[in-house]
């Protein structure tokens, strides 16, 4: 029996690699032709959605109000224009010359405030009248420096209304609000320069128009 002619095992082992080597090369081949799964395994997290959801009409919040732009109310109130006809003439003349003299002082030649409460008494009546001759409740201090400056106290009546709120005058009562400018001038300094008001009270008797009150003072 003759013996394997040498070289063949040689052939057969390269066929075997021949093989091996084409089989793997198809596994990868496959491998990148077939599209990998991507569905998320079981302990994934889902990545968040970028759909914008409706919001339903009770989660919308409120507009802010925005600010206004109309012209201002015209309903604002406006100065009283009250004049001197709501009042009787003669009484407004009354309330007049009862407030020049009550608030106008001559330290030079008057001997207290006493003396303008006299001159003033001449138009009032009743308790007012004789409490204005007979008391004197201003400073004395005060009377004491314009004394020794020898000032000289001026006042100007600039207007006569009826109050704010007062009822209308009748044939027997009235009230009245005296606006005047009050200057008070010491004779070697200057002087000083206010504007001043005063409500009064006033009623009709036989002699006519008299005050019989200072509301407020």
């Amino acid at each position: 029996m003759s013996a394997p002619a040498p070289g063949r095992p040689r052939a057969a082992g390269t066929i075997a690699l021949f093989v091996a080597a084409a089989v793997l090369a198809v596994l990868g081949v496959a491998l990148l032709v077939t599209p990998a799964d991507t569905s998320p395994s079981d302990g994934a997290i889902a990545a968040p959605s970028t759909t914008n959801r409706a919001i339903p009409a009770t989660e919308e919040e409120p507009a802010s109000p925005q600010p206004s732009a109309t012209a201002p109310s015209s309903t604002s109130p406006t100065p009283s224009t009250t004049s001197t006809a709501a009042l009787p003439p003669e009484a407004a003349d009354v309330a007049r010359e009862f407030t020049i003299a009550w608030a106008s002082h001559d330290a030079r030649r008057d001997t207290s405030f006493s003396d303008a409460g006299g001159r003033a008494a001449a138009y009032a009546s009743g308790d007012l009248a004789t409490d204005l001759r007979e008391t004197n409740t201003r400073s004395a201090h005060q009377w004491q420096e314009w004394k020794a400056t020898g000032t000289r106290v001026t006042a100007k009546v600039t207007g006569v209304e009826l109050p704010d709120g007062a009822p209308a005058p009748s044939n027997h009562l009235a009230y009245a609000r005296v606006f005047y400018d009050l200057v008070v001038a010491p004779e070697k300094k200057a002087a000083q320069h206010s504007r001043e008001q005063l409500a009064l009270e006033l009623r009709q008797d036989s002699s006519g128009w008299r005050v019989t009150a200072l509301p407020n003072a």
